[in-house]
């Protein structure tokens, strides 16, 4: 309890110092929101270090993973360089047994084969390590580290649309339920981070041709971590991006014609990279590969609405690993991500707050169909290729979170990556869309 104010002060001093560099400096208004957006993250990683202490008394991930570094720790500072070294980087066939022979205090509770999980835990040492093992300091300095992803993602949206500086703050920092999952010592964070530099990265080097080697090498670490982690978000990913990258080129064609009939040729060639990229990867996707994904969303359904996983189950349905058969769920699998849990579904707080959430995201949708013609709602969103990335990802994303989740309780963090980009997506249709809903 002594440690977090010192760090949370450095931490404000640090950030104050950034903000006014840059708000009274170089003139960035946009930096105004950057210390409530902060402060928003470390409420969001104490909120979570409380929960999972006194809340889920059993405990969770988070402690798990915080329990893991803090062992790779002592193996490191009982002077063992070389068995920490072959545990963080996977030497070792066998983690635990290694660890045993160190004779030092094994907390460790992942199996050894649940690399996800070890990588999650290897990622999380240098956090434990500057914040003297101490769990909420581990925390809060993870939260304000990943904050810089999610910083340059803000930055991303605001090049190309600077009028829309507070709904994108609202969007990307301030849904209660995205910096508080967001923020905590959960593989959730880590990957929500590296999208948001996954973004960043592929519109300097691509879009605006920034030929830089940093903006490869951070969209290329961003996209490795992701794999490392949770692979099925890279899954989601590609469609917009390489749609995102290539119609930018589109624009800068002047002739319709030739704009017209460049589209198509775009879309096959993106198919086609898709399918290339996804082959190559599969060694690295395992189960998440393009052969196995279609059986591992029908096994994680059937096994996740299984009675044993408590009272918060939902179902929507059994299908068949074919591609009709998961096509058959595309409404059901994104209605249950995108708004559910309804406020009626709520069990607990932590759904209440989501429930409200989902009111709020369903409410907006259905105020921007109502209002503005299909047709040309679909014409807005097809206008700017920043838009198609962000619908296209969150669309993907929630698509394949709600098919494969079975409990509301895992779907409320899960599905965190998906809502910053969705929302972004209807602020950005309803500014595109504002002589219509005048009218209306």
């Amino acid at each position: 309890m002594l440690l977090p104010p010192f760090y949370i002060g450095l931490i404000l001093a640090i950030a104050l110092y950034i903000k006014n560099k840059q708000y009274n400096l170089l003139k960035k208004p946009y930096y105004k929101y950057f210390i409530p957006a902060i402060i928003c993250k470390i409420i969001g990683a104490i909120g979570v270090c409380l929960v999972y202490s006194f809340y889920y008394k059993e405990g969770g991930d988070t402690v798990n993973y915080y329990l893991g570094a803090k062992t790779y720790i002592n193996i490191l500072l009982d002077g063992k360089f070389e068995s920490f070294f072959n545990i963080i980087s996977f030497s070792d066939g066998n983690i635990h047994q290694l660890i045993s022979e160190t004779n030092t205090l094994n907390e460790l509770y992942f199996r050894d084969h649940d690399n996800y999980a070890l990588f999650t835990v290897s990622l999380t040492v240098p956090f434990c390590l500057i914040g003297c093992k101490s769990f909420v300091v581990t925390t809060i300095l993870l939260a304000c580290i990943s904050f810089i992803g999610l910083w340059r993602l803000y930055e991303v949206f605001i090049y190309h649309f600077p009028h829309l500086t507070k709904q994108f703050a609202i969007a990307i920092f301030f849904v209660p339920s995205v910096f508080f999952w967001g923020s905590g010592l959960l593989k959730d964070t880590y990957t929500l981070s590296c999208v948001g530099f996954f973004t960043y990265g592929i519109f300097n080097y691509f879009v605006i041709k920034q030929k830089s080697i940093k903006y490869i090498i951070t969209f290329l670490l961003a996209s490795l971590i992701i794999v490392f982690i949770k692979p099925y978000i890279l899954l989601a990913l590609l469609p917009g991006t390489i749609i995102w990258i290539n119609f930018s080129k589109v624009q800068n064609i002047k002739n319709p014609i030739l704009k017209t009939l460049f589209i198509p040729f775009i879309l096959t060639v993106g198919i086609l990279t898709i399918i290339i990229v996804f082959n190559f990867l599969g060694q690295y996707l395992g189960e998440y590969s393009l052969d196995n994904v279609l059986n591992k969303a029908v096994k994680t359904q059937q096994d996740l609405v299984r009675s044993q996983y408590g009272g918060n189950n939902y179902d929507i349905g059994a299908y068949e690993p074919t591609l009709a058969g998961i096509s058959s769920k595309i409404p059901a699998a994104l209605n249950m991500a995108l708004f559910r849990p309804y406020i009626w579904d709520a069990r607990n707080p932590v759904m209440l707050l989501s429930g409200l959430e989902n009111l709020f995201m369903l409410g907006f949708s259905l105020s921007i169909l109502f209002k503005v013609k299909f047709s040309t709602l679909f014409k807005s969103l097809f206008s700017h290729p920043l838009l198609i990335f962000s619908f296209l990802f969150a669309i993907f994303f929630a698509f394949s979170v709600g098919l494969t989740t079975a409990n509301y309780g895992a779907l409320v963090r899960l599905k965190i990556p998906c809502i910053p980009f969705y929302l972004l997506s209807l602020f950005i249709l309803f500014d595109l869309n504002k002589i219509s809903f005048k009218r209306s």
